[in-house]
């Protein structure tokens, strides 16, 4: 027992030692990879991050929200505030992944400035993207290069071919790329327990990332609230049309018994008065149905409002003042960092690897 920690004492201090006298080269390439974390975090973009804070909040939730309380206090769980055709916050990751909401958001105007017309997203991301593609060249084959490799390796993705006579189920290899730079600028959290929800955009421009926030809020919004109030609305336009419908037999039936009235004041006949009873009788039905489909309407309407979630914003976007990224004295340490592990594992790894290389030699 004593031998065996008297060897690893004895090894502990050979691999202190090798790496005392290796000094020279730990700090040459710890100092190499310093100054290459140092131009990464030059040459990487500055960033501005905006973001608003909002919690979804449905018509019925009060009510639920009491039913859940007496429930509670005897020991019943009924869930949450969720009714069933409402979209749960856990979801509106997914919301704003698909194509229709981002095809929405590309077509977000932006007002740069009060002197000029505003600019679409999706020409200003591809405006951006033709402005930095020497740079991004120049960082492809330097810093990049490791991942540029591994991409030469897998190989570059086919361009397929897609129906273009039918744009909204397919996805250009131009839109691709505008998806795959809003899913960079983008990012949304859930807090599942709080049910808030954080939406933020990173731009290098301040004024265009907080335009791009709220825009995107807005968008995404919408999306929740047709989403919940799409059976009401639905509803409601089928009330409308048969409301407009029925209010032209209801007039037509109106000037039609005007007129017979009109055209026989002074006339006394079976006949006639058989066909007034007729028409009043008719005239009776439809004014009966029209008001009621009057009343369904006006109900619909209610169901609409009833169902329209609210959305109550602790905190609105702002203009962001200070750069979110990159944080560059934390890139430095990391290079720095990684540089002296390597260098320290290469001096390790140099002896017992000269000592095979001789063996097999030998």
């Amino acid at each position: 027992m004593k031998n065996q920690l008297k060897e690893d004492e004895i090894d502990l201090i050979a691999l202190i030692k090798s790496l005392w006298t290796s000094k020279k080269f730990i700090i040459k390439l710890t100092a190499g990879f310093t100054v290459l974390g140092v131009l990464v975090a030059l040459l990487s973009p500055i960033q501005y991050t905006a973001s608003s804070t909002f919690i979804p909040q449905s018509s019925q939730a009060g009510s639920s929200s009491n039913l859940s309380g007496v429930a509670s206090l005897v020991g019943i769980s009924i869930g949450g505030n969720i009714s069933g055709n409402e979209i749960p916050p856990s979801l509106y990751p997914q919301i704003i992944q698909s194509t229709t909401y981002k095809r929405d958001l590309l077509e977000l105007p932006l007002k740069i400035s009060s002197d000029k017309p505003p600019v679409l997203l999706k020409d200003y991301m591809l405006q951006r993207n033709s402005s930095s593609d020497f740079l991004g060249t120049v960082k492809k084959y330097t810093i990049m290069l490791p991942s540029t490799i591994l991409s030469a390796i897998k190989g570059e993705e086919k361009k397929s071919d897609y129906n273009s006579s039918n744009p909204a189920m397919s996805v250009s290899l131009e839109e691709r790329g505008l998806f795959k730079g809003l899913t960079d600028i983008l990012s949304l959290s859930v807090n599942a327990k709080e049910r808030f929800v954080t939406l933020s955009a990173s731009m290098e421009d301040p004024l265009i990332s907080a335009i791009i926030a709220k825009g995107a809020q807005e968008i995404l919004q919408k999306n929740v609230i047709n989403y919940k109030i799409k059976s009401a609305s639905e509803q409601l336009e089928f009330n409308q049309k048969q409301l407009d419908l029925k209010k032209i037999e209801f007039d037509s039936l109106q000037n039609k018994l005007a007129l017979f009235k009109d055209s026989n004041l002074n006339i006394v006949s079976s006949r006639i008065e058989n066909k007034l009873s007729g028409l009043e009788s008719e005239f009776n039905i439809v004014s009966a149905v029209y008001q009621e489909l009057s009343k369904q309407l006006e109900q619909s309407k209610l169901q609409v409002s009833r169902d329209t979630p609210v959305f109550s914003v602790i905190n609105r976007v702002t203009i962001p003042n200070q750069r979110s990224a990159p944080k560059r004295s934390l890139i430095v340490v990391v290079y720095s960092f990684i540089g002296f592990m390597i260098s320290c594992g290469l001096v390790l790894v140099k002896a017992p690897f000269l000592q095979i290389i001789k063996e097999i030699k030998s």
